[in-house]
């Protein structure tokens, strides 16, 4: 069931109906219901992923609190962790390595025949999976107690609206709201509302028509106009943003209509002043996963390595920052696909951050708008790689940009004005909310500046909202 869909709108009528109207304790086992059917509608049989998952975590939180040793806690993390992990490693990255170890032993001289598996990609398990192993690893903090109603962390595991595409929540945010009574406010109403509405007009108004431009030139194998490949890559990081934010905002909505508040996953990441800015608005559920779970340990794990204290401290600093920064932004990448594209995409963007922090002091004398002009424009070279199909194409893509420019005046301008007019749309309205510095800034303006807003929305979303044709981007990862 797609956000946008018909399908999708009776469903959650019927769920918001039956929540309003039913106790706190029977609100929960209506949602983990409505969850499991939610996730059952795009493939029943992955839904034991999803169960075994949650079983794993929920025995492993009880088992960090129930020992005292701390060499006991670690096993149920490392328990929790691996079979996490197995399981998105098989259903997601298993065919890719086997195909790259098949390869490699061709190369060699050596035939391989390795089995592959030939499935599709379990919807939301790199989502839930990585929440999943967040809560184990807060327990064993001490952040939160483990949760001992089953069926109450089964909801926090699986709670629909930010089941396939997250944001990616924390034990310590959601749990307790899960598991106290919830109290559905006004201003809950209104900015649900307003949420779900502008997170369906970014996608089936700006990233739906933005897709127009992009699919007919990344879905080629033959190098083309380097202009084009230019458009259709700045239309890529609109799109990939208005299908993505859009997505979480629905989401965020959703959940606020039942009193829920989920964490906020977009901060209007194309006015950031540098890449390191840009990872603190982009995806920022993902990311900071990433610095608390993963970035985090590595750097006290090296700060107390023999070796790194060998070196001066200045060096060593230096070095582990390095070593750290790539390790995580390459897995980053590797996480959104199970290709090299992706794992280069991240390496690109752990370059840039590095180059970043040995020049800071430069750039940020830098203007303002500059910094972010070429932080765009940097940002949206790494999306050319992203987006490519392969790391090759890639590679003829971004080689075509400067070599192939001829072109009729009257296709580029059929492109170009698109863009422009699409682009128009998201920034006419991310504008006013970067200097308010407010998410719900129009709600603050002129009731009848806010009826010719929405009436306006509403007309366009008519005309050219493109409904239920096309999934969210971020389902394939």
């Amino acid at each position: 069931m797609l956000f946008h869909t018909l399908t999708f709108a009776i469903f959650f009528a019927s769920v918001f109906f039956l929540y309003i109207n039913l106790s706190h304790r029977l609100q929960n086992r209506m949602l983990l219901i409505a969850s499991y059917i939610f996730y059952g509608a795009w493939e029943w049989r992955y839904l034991f992923l999803l169960f075994i998952s949650t079983l794993t975590d929920y025995f492993c939180g009880l088992g960090i609190e129930k020992n005292k040793e701390n060499s006991q806690k670690k096993k149920f993390v490392y328990l929790s962790v691996f079979i996490n992990l197995t399981l998105l490693g098989i259903f997601k990255y298993y065919d890719f390595f086997a195909e790259n170890f098949k390869d490699l032993m061709g190369n060699f001289g050596f035939e391989t025949h390795p089995y592959f598996l030939n499935i599709a990609l379990p919807v939301g398990i790199s989502f839930y999976t990585f929440q999943s192993i967040s809560y184990t690893v807060d327990v064993y903090r001490g952040k939160i107690k483990a949760c001992k109603n089953f069926l109450d962390f089964s909801l926090y595991v699986s709670f629909f609206p930010q089941l396939v595409a997250g944001p990616i929540e924390r034990g310590s945010r959601l749990l307790p709201q899960i598991l106290n009574s919830r109290l559905i406010s006004k201003e809950n109403i209104i900015n649900g509302l307003y949420c779900i509405f502008w997170g369906l007009f970014l996608k089936v108004v700006i990233a739906d028509n933005m897709a127009d431009l992009v699919n007919p030139i990344y879905n080629i194998d033959n190098p083309i106009n380097g202009i084009l490949i230019l458009l259709a890559t700045y239309s890529f990081a609109i799109q990939i943003y208005c299908d993505f934010s859009g997505y979480s905002l629905i989401a965020i909505g959703l959940a606020q209509l039942m009193g829920i508040n989920l964490m906020e996953n977009f901060r209007r990441p194309y006015f950031s002043l540098n890449i390191s800015d840009f990872w603190r608005r982009w995806h920022i559920s993902l990311s900071s996963w990433f610095r608390d779970y993963m970035f985090s340990p590595l750097y006290i794990y090296f700060q107390n390595s023999s070796f790194f204290k060998k070196k001066s401290m200045q060096s060593r600093h230096l070095i582990f920052f390095l070593l750290v920064l790539f390790a995580t932004e390459f897995l980053l990448g590797l996480w959104h696909g199970a290709g090299w594209n992706y794992a280069f995409f991240g390496i690109y963007h752990a370059f840039l951050i590095g180059c970043y922090y040995l020049s800071k002091k430069y750039w940020d004398n830098l203007n303002k708008y500059l910094q972010i002009f070429l932080t765009f424009n940097l940002v949206s070279i790494g999306w050319l790689i992203f987006r490519s199909d392969t790391l090759y194409q890639s590679l003829i893509f971004f080689r075509s940009i400067f070599t192939d420019w001829s072109l009729s005046n009257e296709l580029i301008l059929v492109y170009l004005k698109q863009f422009i007019v699409l682009s128009i749309l998201l920034f006419a309205h991310e504008i006013v909310e970067e200097i308010k510095n407010n998410r719900y800034a129009i709600l603050n303006a002129s009731k009848y500046v806010q009826y010719c807003i929405y009436t306006f929305m509403i007309i366009v979303m008519m005309l050219y909202g493109q409904f239920g044709e096309k999934k969210f981007i971020y389902f394939q990862f």
